[in-house]
């Protein structure tokens, strides 16, 4: 009987590596823990590192803490900065195997138990002339001898989030370590009664945390501003005294911000917008270096009233990271009068995969977005830089509606949560069909990237995986982390993830 031929061996069972055990547990038990209609309970054992071997066994460790990793790895079979897989015979080949998973960092050795059970056994299916291949089937006879190592593009990959459409705080955390992203960025108009519950899970996952809040920054930023020295002055206290009481005391591991820059105008009341808002965030971030040395400031910046001024976006301080959005983009304002003012919203007319739609693109645009690409790499020199990239879910925003006050978030109802899902499945099948036919283009972005970075770069995916996680964010969370491979490949990892919903 097969469910008494594997277990798991382990070498730490806290922290991240809690959590690459519990994973592999779960997901492997599925297929090793049951019998097709047989009420019989069984469980897949998980012993310690060093405990025998009779069999079939899953070893988890780090490669420097793990005496039986040892036996069957050489230290320079693992990138430094990733984690193998490695299927080992006994030496006596009898038809058992041992699957070695390692890496020298509790992160890449949780990426190493998901790959394993997303990627690695499909890719490893036996089969046999006219039979269906069956991902459970891989247990069912011995598993090739052979190994897959792995290690990031970028080393930061991130997602930027409102707070309010998450239903399930735990459910959407999980589906980012199973994607191996490692930065949330969400933004609320207030903070999260429970946002160190948040911080505190996403941290379990080796999941930094920045919480956002406006400087400056309006709704659409269509309303004109005042942004002259005064009222500039008068914003950054506002701004530090929002830090110091209501994000400080929480824990985050940084701030992300947004101000007045989403604008297809560069002047505001005669006022260069990228001098006035470099002013801003230099005179700001300089109080709170100055106060909180160690705090991680992150500049959301829509550079579409800033792109044509470079010169005076280079003059931010170069503590300052700056995750740039709405590249290579113009935006066409759409005007209203309300009660007796004008307002509007502007209309997205940019290139996909800094564009929502993955269906606006054509090869001249993309020519577009990696030239403007590669001026706001070279800008800066080695401070940090971020780009954000779109084309997934987020807010319909013909109906958004501002948070009312401070709230639970994350923790609805389940008929909450299949509501959302409901209303956005016909949705979502849209955006997967785009992004199966113009996912490419993202792939030749990041290839830019990855070729002009003048040092790290945190490459951001704005939308939400509330109600599981669906092609669109799989298939760029893959290229996120390596786009080595064509783009025919990574779509069938992806789609082949039992876990990944195209609608």
């Amino acid at each position: 009987m097969r469910q008494n031929d594997w277990k798991i061996i382990y070498t730490n069972y806290e922290g991240i590596q809690k959590r690459a055990v519990d994973f592999l547990s779960k997901e492997a038990g599925k297929w090793l823990i049951r019998e097709t209609g047989v009420y019989r309970i069984c469980v897949l054992p998980c012993e310690k590192d060093g405990a025998e071997i009779e069999k079939n066994a899953i070893v988890i460790g780090l490669y420097q803490e793990s005496e039986t990793v040892r036996k069957f790895v050489k230290e320079e079979e693992i990138p430094k900065d990733g984690f193998l897989i490695k299927v080992a015979k006994r030496e006596v080949d009898n038809g058992d195997r041992i699957v070695v998973i390692t890496a020298f960092d509790d992160k890449e050795l949780y990426y190493g138990a998901v790959s394993f059970v997303d990627d690695y056994v499909h890719e490893n299916i036996f089969a046999c002339g006219n039979a269906v291949r069956m991902v459970e089937q891989i247990f069912d006879r011995p598993m090739r001898a052979g190994s897959f190592a792995e290690s990031p593009n970028f080393a930061t990959r991130s997602v930027f989030t409102w707070g309010h459409p998450i239903n399930n705080y735990i459910e959407y955390i999980e589906n980012m370590a199973r994607l191996k992203l490692n930065q949330l960025i969400i933004w609320n108009d207030f903070v999260p009664i429970n946002a160190k519950d948040v911080i505190e899970y996403a941290h379990s996952y080796g999941i930094e945390v920045l919480y956002g809040y406006a400087w400056g920054w309006q709704v659409n930023c269509c309303e004109i501003l005042d942004i002259s020295d005064e009222s500039l002055k008068k914003l950054q206290r506002k701004i530090v005294e929002e830090y110091e009481t209501q994000y400080a005391p929480i824990g985050c591991d940084g701030i992300y911000f947004q101000s007045f820059t989403e604008r297809g105008d560069e002047f505001i009341d005669g006022r260069l917008i990228a001098e006035a808002v470099t002013t801003l965030v230099n005179n700001t971030s300089a109080e709170l270096f100055e106060k909180y040395p160690n705090l991680k400031l992150q500049f959301g910046l829509h550079s579409s009233s800033v792109e044509n001024r470079l010169d005076e976006i280079a003059k931010v301080d170069k503590r300052v990271e700056i995750l740039w959005e709405d590249c290579a983009r113009t935006l066409k304002f759409h005007s209203k009068i309300k009660d007796g003012k004008e307002t509007g919203w502007w209309e997205d007319r940019g290139a996909f995969p800094y564009s929502y739609a993955p269906s606006d693109v054509s090869e001249d645009k993309i020519q577009q977005s990696l030239e403007v690409t590669k001026k706001i790499l070279k800008l800066r020199a080695n401070a940090p830089v971020g780009l954000v990239l779109k084309g997934a879910m987020t807010l319909d925003w013909s109906k958004f509606v501002s948070q009312r006050g401070p709230f639970v978030m994350g923790v609805n109802a389940d008929e909450i949560c299949e509501h959302d899902s409901k209303v956005r499945e016909s949705a979502w099948r849209e955006f997967s069909a785009d992004w199966m036919q113009y996912g490419k283009y993202a792939k030749k972005l990041l290839e830019c990237v990855k070729e002009n970075a003048q040092g790290p770069v945190n490459i951001c995916l704005a939308g939400t995986f509330d109600g599981g996680v669906y092609f669109p964010q799989a298939v760029a969370s893959q290229m996120m982390r390596t786009f080595d491979e064509d783009y025919g490949t990574t779509m069938k990892r992806v789609a082949r993830r039992g876990y990944v919903k195209l609608g």
